[in-house]
């Protein structure tokens, strides 16, 4: 029986990060306030970016006139790659690119519950494996062409065709069996197995026009300036214009599904640094901006702006290296739980986040649905940690550090450092972990050499570094023993409870035992610790009182669910 969707204030859905999104998490680092690029697979996204626009930014505190009310203006320090949903591979081009496009489904803000968007609405079968779409009359393409559920099929296609190298297709190869257009209103998709996270996950990925890309071999769509220099959507706004290094500008689209846009434009606005950024909050060019935790603290009472905490997707993690073939340190529990508890988090939180974090009790981040309390978390605790290391044989040594064999107790640990809150935090742990006798080097490389080694050669001994998980609470691009080539199972960490966990959260519909399958996860990675969960970041929102939107919560900005109602009041 057809699933009728109540409408409310259709909102706009899509997807995720594995990272990249693919549908499901996102290995990252923050620099400013946003994540940068985070594979899902092993083979870097590479796109053309399109020719130089040469723009002279006004000077550091330069005042300029305040933009027109009709205006939106968000501010960054980073800068997307791409709006193309076939590669969008990190959360910024996966936010940006909601401004443009739409995909079959969308979210609540509040719940997280799948609602309609290009589907007006969709059946499932009793199996639980095939769902009917049926898209919503009279949508149009920017350039006035009609929408078909052959658009959808060409862009599900692509994305499971490995001559696209899409980010999204380890996730959608495992998964989706079929994709066909029952005619031109409906198109089913057909799954190998029950997938609760479908809905929320793949469903909500943006569909691109086959009329424009459908002529271009699948494997140079990576090059193609589609998402960059042009761009043809179903969403509020269109691609005006893209300067590189300065400004993104979307004008809105008249003929938008859900309503025009209240505003005129939707500018994204690039600064070279924070000082510059809050001066144009204060200045009032910019009506809203997302920085880092760790960059929060740095950031003054700013008239008119308020600063907003809300819960992030986020966990900063270190990852342990436990392929022995590789590293074998890391083979002994011991070893990982001695380092686990010799960190004090809560003083971490404090010092690294000011305050704009919450230390992480287990891996489903707070702004999920299935956030719970897992019980009986270690740590910290010096004491037990320097006996687990005596245990495992590294006593201390005259020199002071650990030595077992005659053999030094010393790893090192690979981090980014080009932002200053990942540094800090690398430089803490080593001297947290020194402390107890543990000789630790800091390698800190370039975000584009980090990714390589994370994950294509797999040589780290072990990583500082972000999960940027998706909407649904499904983690099996991380910890799933099948994720360690095809995903972002980095660790080479396997577990039959982990694996069994993870099945049981997606074999159901009903919250409640999915909950309780993502609790039981928690509680045996806490116990293995293939990784060390540290924290969850913060998103920090700087936001104008002027600017007013339906809803302000981390799915709605994570997703600009609502958009098209964002409008400034008059000063």
């Amino acid at each position: 029986m057809r699933q009728q969707k109540q409408h409310r204030h259709v909102w706009i859905g899509i997807v995720l990060t594995l990272l990249l999104l693919v549908p499901g998490c996102s290995w990252g680092k923050r620099a400013g306030s946003t994540a940068t690029p985070t594979p899902a697979t092993s083979q870097a996204v590479q796109q053309a970016a399109p020719a130089a626009v040469t723009v002279s930014p006004p000077a550091t505190g330069q005042t300029m006139p305040a933009v027109a009310s009709r205006t939106l203006v968000e501010g960054g320090l980073d800068e997307p790659r791409t709006l193309n949903p076939l590669f969008v591979a990190d959360p910024l081009s996966e936010e940006l690119s909601h401004l443009v496009f739409d995909g079959l489904v969308s979210v609540d803000p509040q719940t997280g519950e799948p609602t309609p968007a290009l589907a007006a609405s969709w059946d499932v079968s009793d199996d639980r494996q095939t769902y009917t779409f049926h898209l919503r009359p009279g949508v149009q393409w920017h350039d006035g062409q009609p929408l078909t559920a052959q658009d959808v099929v060409f862009t599900y296609q692509r994305m499971m065709d490995e001559n696209v190298r899409s980010p999204r297709y380890s996730r959608l190869a495992g998964h989706v069996k079929s994709v066909t257009a029952i005619d031109q209103q409906t198109v089913a998709i057909t799954l190998y197995a029950p997938d609760a996270a479908f809905l929320t996950t793949i469903a909500t990925l943006g569909i691109v026009p086959e009329h424009l890309l459908g002529s271009i071999q699948p494997a140079q769509l990576i090059t193609d300036p589609f998402g960059i220099s042009s761009a043809v959507g179903t969403g509020p706004f269109t691609l005006s214009q893209w300067v590189r290094g300065e400004t993104i500008v979307f004008t809105r689209n008249p003929n938008y599904f859900r309503g025009a846009p209240q505003v005129e434009q939707y500018i994204y606005r690039i600064f070279p640094s924070l000082d510059d950024l809050v001066a144009a909050l204060r200045n009032g060019q910019v009506q809203w901006a997302t920085v880092s935790a760790s960059l929060a603290t740095n950031v003054p009472d700013i008239p008119g702006v308020t600063k907003k905490t809300l819960p992030g997707f986020g966990l900063t993690v270190v990852a342990f290296q436990l392929d022995s073939s590789k590293f074998t340190l890391f083979q002994d529990a011991r070893v990982r739980k001695a380092l686990f508890l010799a960190l004090d988090r809560a003083a971490m939180v404090k010092e690294i986040y000011g305050g704009a974090a919450r230390v992480a009790q287990g891996t489903i981040p707070p702004a999920s649905w299935a956030a719970s309390a897992v019980n009986n978390v270690p740590g910290p605790n010096r004491t037990e940690a320097g006996q687990l290391l005596d245990q495992a044989g590294w006593t201390v040594g005259s020199d002071g550090f650990r030595q077992h064999n005659g053999k030094r107790l010393q790893f090192t640990l690979l981090a980014t450092g080009a932002d200053p809150g990942e540094r800090a935090l690398a430089i803490w742990l080593a001297n947290q972990w020194r402390t107890l006798g543990v000789d630790v080097t800091i390698d800190f490389q370039p975000w584009s050499e980090v990714r390589k080694r994370l994950t294509e050669t797999r040589d780290f001994q072990a990583a500082l570094l972000t999960i940027n998980w998706g909407i649904d609470p499904d983690q099996s691009d991380v910890w799933s023993s099948n994720a360690f080539y095809s995903g972002l199972n980095l660790m080479h960490y396997a577990s039959a409870a982990v694996d069994k966990a993870l099945a049981d959260g997606l074999a159901t519909d009903d919250r409640s035992k999915r909950q309780a399958a993502y609790q039981q996860l928690q509680q045996t990675l806490l116990n293995d610790l293939p990784v060390l969960p540290l924290a969850f970041p913060d998103r920090v929102v700087l936001w104008s009182t002027h600017l007013q939107a339906p809803s302000l919560t981390p799915l709605a900005l994570r997703l600009r669910l609502g958009v098209e109602q964002w409008h400034m009041t008059a000063s």
